[in-house]
């Protein structure tokens, strides 16, 4: 859907219109060094610049409308001591609406089911702008997995989110009408809650809060009654909550948000500021916080704000714990 929605309008329009000026200055730069044929430094000059716009164009049309569309699977390996070892497959930040629909959720859901995972947590961030999307959501009930699917809330799921013309915020009854429907799809919502899973030898928790930005996450409810020696799993949309010191109770925290920057620089890393209080090496990936407590991160598979991906393909993150 392109330039069809208010909200994404003048994101749209921004792209198109830096498009048709890097075309234009490669079309001048060409035309110019034809017209003036002895001027070798200048045509020289000219043609790396005509160059540069050629290349910049390609990467604006391909991070637009091609990488977005690419679903890559980034396995991780977990190292805690777990009587059995346990496959989690980490769907994140799907964003349904102008820029992701049912066809794309469709292929997440076919990628996810062949790598045969026992669990799989989607760390919030379900739609972009407008809860009228939630149907777009519906191949999530065909998520197959050995021991459950389980969901916490974004910050976009309440509708707290920034746009061109500023933040905006539509109140939490969106949030239950998520929940709801996800419910619905055979998905366990996790809301300042926790389950006990039984493995073949032992036992694993997972546990939820609500976004941090809220004000309701709670994570002294969503550990509470967790023995300390079962291998806990903590869902958080936003990676921010291991400023919290009870986040330390769990052995994995599973988090997206930072959409792994949206647009990289190879060997730089994300090219704005990610909207977290951790700094950007927090970024994407896996992080030791400390001997007993793992950061996972996952740039997720949708967008916010513009519908460009650039060196930040979308991702189903799979943990394997042994």
């Amino acid at each position: 859907m392109f330039l069809l929605q208010s909200d994404i309008f003048l994101w749209d329009l921004s792209i198109i219109i830096l498009i048709v000026f890097l075309f234009s200055g490669a079309v001048a730069c060409l035309t110019w060094t034809k017209r003036h044929p002895h001027k070798p430094l200048q045509k020289f000059l000219i043609s790396i610049a005509g160059l540069l716009s050629v290349v910049s164009c390609c990467l604006v049309v391909y991070g637009s409308f091609i990488e977005p569309q690419m679903i890559t699977v980034t396995e991780k390996v977990i190292s805690h001591p777990l009587s059995s070892p346990v496959k989690i497959a980490v769907i994140s930040d799907i964003h349904v609406g102008a820029y992701k629909e049912e066809e794309f959720v469709e292929r997440v859901v076919k990628r996810t089911n062949a790598l045969l995972p026992d669990i799989v947590v989607l760390p919030g961030d379900f739609i972009l702008n407008h809860d009228s999307d939630l149907n777009d959501l519906r191949p999530l009930k065909n998520l197959r997995t050995t021991m459950g699917t389980y969901a916490v809330l974004g910050n976009h799921d309440v509708g707290e989110y920034e746009t061109l013309l500023g933040k905006r915020y539509t109140g939490t009854d969106r949030g239950e009408r998520i929940s709801s429907a996800l419910s619905a799809l055979g998905v366990t919502m996790l809301r300042n809650d926790s389950k006990i899973l039984t493995l073949p030898h032992g036992k694993i928790a997972i546990a939820g809060i609500d976004d941090i930005w809220t004000g309701h996450a709670d994570l002294t409810s969503a550990l509470a009654g967790i023995d300390p020696t079962v291998y806990t799993v903590l869902l958080s949309h936003n990676p921010s909550v291991i400023d919290e010191a009870e986040s330390l109770g769990a052995h994995l925290i599973i988090s997206g948000h930072t959409h792994g920057g949206q647009v990289r620089i190879p060997g730089f890393g994300p090219l704005s500021k990610l909207p977290t209080s951790l700094g950007q090496e927090y970024d994407q990936g896996i992080f030791e916080i400390d001997d007993d407590t793992t950061l996972a991160i996952t740039r997720g598979i949708g967008e916010s704000s513009a519908r460009t991906r650039l060196f930040a393909t979308p991702e189903i993150l799979l943990l394997q714990t042994e």
